[in-house]
Order: structure tokens, then sequence, then C-alpha cells
């Protein structure tokens, strides 16, 4: 084991839990345990307590839960039925009646979302609960031999990150105590690319990390060039936004390795994890997920698509029960054969305003665009905005090299996918990410029919 790794593992890690009661490592083995035996079992009990604390403590819920013993005999129904889902706005109006009163100020940390998606959602979290986000996060890694002290690369895209990440301090601290490298690939360009190849080559990473986009522009890059870093990866792991199929076969081609998918929010914790055999194992510890139509926000059958409401479990100081983050997602039925014990997602869907709205208020999924316009020849970049039911535009980035665009062709494929929006065709320099570093594909800007 490299000396570095060795003394993040057996030095750093048993001195932070002596010297500051750190309890990501017991949390982790507990759940290193719970997921080939009880699971459920753990999330059900969880789930009891924290309905109880939430009565008990928790003003906007205090008056819509029943009974002690109906919670007891019933946690699953309760909250389906006694708990009406929340939409981040609706958090946002009065957030301090979601602060539980037995929980000290001083207990409090702040935090807020990157705001990718509107204003950023300020919330509160205790220690706890960011030890267990990080143990969910630890255990995902683990299935692919990756520990605490496993050197790593971050491809990081967000000025916003990046500016905080360039103090000297900050960088010492990821270097000496995470063993991990920042490596900035924000506007990232050909030009760069011998560059990075040679640090990556150099630094010897176990795994890189770093937005979905981000990885695909970088693994496109060298694709394109006909370049195969000499690398032994464990993984790439994908976070913060929908890893879709072509991009991890990108991804698993290039740097030819696994692809793991980190599904997670940073006001919900790491929600689940792709295995290598493919399953996406949803935290079960952490969180109850439920799946429900867009629309009439009723439970949807497994395997059918919906938007996902989210409990976090570990969350005592501001619980937010039933949360919409926003996200889309569709549950599976079926068993890994990983042999984990923990409920899979078939697929991670993407935002909720992905969903495009079709012919007759059909929806239509927002993945489409990309089906479409991903094969055309001379397009580096889109992102198509629906603005109304019967209006969008379609933001286009050509290719310096390829033969060029024909809109006519655009036009008529989009009239294929969705018949009744005119969509007016923009070419534009450069699509740039959201202030969170965040790139997507298809947003939707107006309400879904009801």
């Amino acid at each position: 084991m490299p000396l570095h790794k060795y003394m993040i593992e057996h030095l750093l890690y048993p001195a932070m839990e002596q010297h500051k009661g750190n309890q990501i490592r017991a949390i982790l083995n507990e759940l290193q345990l719970s997921q080939k035996a009880n699971a459920p079992a753990v999330q059900y009990q969880r789930l009891i307590k924290l309905l109880l604390h939430c009565k008990q403590h928790v003003p906007a819920y205090a008056g819509l839960l029943p009974d002690d013993s109906v919670i007891l005999t019933d946690p699953m129904a309760v909250l389906r039925t006694r708990i009406p889902l929340l939409p981040k706005t609706n958090f946002q109006q009065n957030p301090e009646a979601y602060l539980a009163d037995d929980i000290p100020t001083s207990a409090r940390i702040a935090n807020c979302t990157g705001g990718s998606t509107g204003q950023p959602v300020h919330f509160y979290m205790t220690r706890h609960q960011v030890e267990s986000y990080e143990a969910a996060r630890w255990r995902g890694l683990s299935w692919y031999g990756i520990t605490q002290g496993s050197r790593s690369v971050m491809l990081w895209g967000s000025p916003i990150e990046l500016s905080k990440q360039a103090q000297l301090k900050n960088r010492l601290k990821e270097s000496l105590l995470k063993n991990r490298r920042i490596l900035s690939a924000y506007n990232l360009t050909e030009q760069d690319l011998t560059k990075h190849v040679r640090f990556l080559e150099h630094y010897r990473p176990e795994y890189l990390y770093g937005y979905a986009t981000i990885l695909t522009a970088f693994a496109q890059m060298l694709e394109n060039a006909h370049i195969t870093p000499n690398l032994s990866l464990k993984a790439v792991v994908s976070t913060s936004e929908t890893l879709e199929k072509w991009q991890e076969e990108l991804l698993s081609r290039v740097f030819r390795c696994p692809v793991a998918n980190e599904y997670g929010a940073r006001d919900a914790g790491i929600l689940a994890y792709t295995c290598p055999e493919g399953g996406i194992h949803i935290t079960a510890e952490n969180c109850v997920i439920e799946v429900l139509d867009p629309v009439t926000h009723e439970p949807v059958p497994d395997g059918t698509s919906g938007i996902l409401a989210v409990t976090d479990l570990t969350n005592y100081v501001q619980p937010r029960l039933r949360y919409l983050l926003g996200d889309m997602g569709t549950l599976s039925p079926a068993s890994c054969p990983c042999g984990r014990n923990l409920p899979l997602l078939t697929h991670i869907d993407g935002r909720e305003d992905d969903l495009l709205i079709g012919s007759n208020g059909t929806l239509v999924h927002g993945n489409v665009i990309g089906q479409l316009l991903r094969p055309l020849d001379g397009l580096r970049a889109f992102q198509f905005r629906q603005h109304a039911a019967d209006r969008a535009t379609l933001y286009l980035v050509k290719s310096t090299s390829g033969a060029p665009l024909d809109e006519n062709v655009i036009h008529n494929l989009l009239a294929k996918a969705l018949p009744n929006v005119k969509t007016e065709i923009m070419l534009v320099p450069e699509i740039k990410p959201a202030a969170s570093g965040k790139t997507r594909y298809a947003i939707r800007e107006c309400p879904l029919p009801r």
C-alpha cells in the first residue's frame, strides 16, 4: 500500500475519530453489514424514530402526525397518507417551521444547494447527518475497491467551486488529507489535453470523479485525438448530473474501467450508487424514496418513470418529509446479482423539468432531443428550452470541423418528436453551464398540463 494512502487510513482517520469523535467509519461499518442483511428493517425502524421526532419537535409536522401507536404499526402508510408532498418552493417560504426545537443552534451546520434550477435552497444539517452522507458515499465506492485513502482526481467545472479550491490552504487539504487533486475542467480546451494526460499518468489516481458532462467532454477529446491514457483506474465516478447510457459507454471505452454513477443531492445526501454489476442501489438505511406520477402525484407501478419524493432518515435538525428534489427515476422490482439487499432504481431519468410537452399534452422526456441531435455531424453542443406548450428555442454550437449543419433537417427531426411545438434555432458560440457547473440538454420552462 502506498505510504500516503496508508497514513490516511491507519493514522489520520483513527486520529480524527479519537480527537474529534468522527463517526464516518463506524457508520460505514454498519452500512456494510446491513446491505446484505437487514437494510429494509433498518429503514423501517429509522422511519418510525424520525416520525415520532417530527411529531414532538417539528412545528410543520406536529399537527399532521397521528398517535404514536399508529406510527409504530405502519410508518410507511403514515408517511404516504398523512404527510403532503414538500416542493422546494414551499420549504423556502417558511424554513423555520421545519426546524426541530430540541436541536441547539450550536449543532446546526448551515448549507445551501448550488441553485442550478433556480434560487439556492438554504438549510441546516448536523454533524451526524454529514457523516452519514459521507459513509454512504464510501460504501458505494468500496464496491469498486476504493477506500478513504485511495488517490483520486476530481474533474470539476464550476468557477465558483474552483475559486474556493484555488486557495492554498484548500489545495493542501485536498492533497494531504484527502489524497486528491483537482483538475480544472472549466473551459477545457484541446490545447490543454496533452498537459492533462501527462499529469494523470504521472499522478496515477485510482479513480476519477466529476460531473457527467465534464467527464464526457474530456473523454470525447481524448477519443477524437486518438489518445489512450496509460492509467489503471478502478472506476470513473460520475456525480451530480444524469449519466446517459452513451456517456457510460464512452467513459468505459476511453478509460478502460468500470463507470460508477453516484446519485445524490446536497440537501438529501447520497441516495443511490451503482455497483459493478450495474444495479443502482438505493441507500435504504438513510432514506425513503417514492416514485410518483408527475401530474397526479399518485404512486406509479415499479418500472414506470415518475418524480422522486425523498425522506431523509438522517435529518433531525430540519426534517423535510416527502421532499421533491425535482428529479425523476424508475423503481425496479428486480434484485441485483451482487446480492446486496437494497432496493433498486432501474434508471435515474433526470430532472422533472426535463419533461417536454408533446402533442395533445402528452409528456416526452427531454432525452429524445439528444437522441435526435447527437448523431448529426457538425454539431458540438446544444440546449433545447421549451418556453410554452407550442414554443421553444434550440441553441446550437457548431463544430469547427465536419459538414455544415442543415437546419431544415433539424426542424424535421424535431417535428417528429414534438409536432405541435414551433422551434426557433439560434446559433451561439457556446452554451455555458449553470453557476453550479452543471449542464443540461433539455429544459422545460412552462408548467405541465394538469
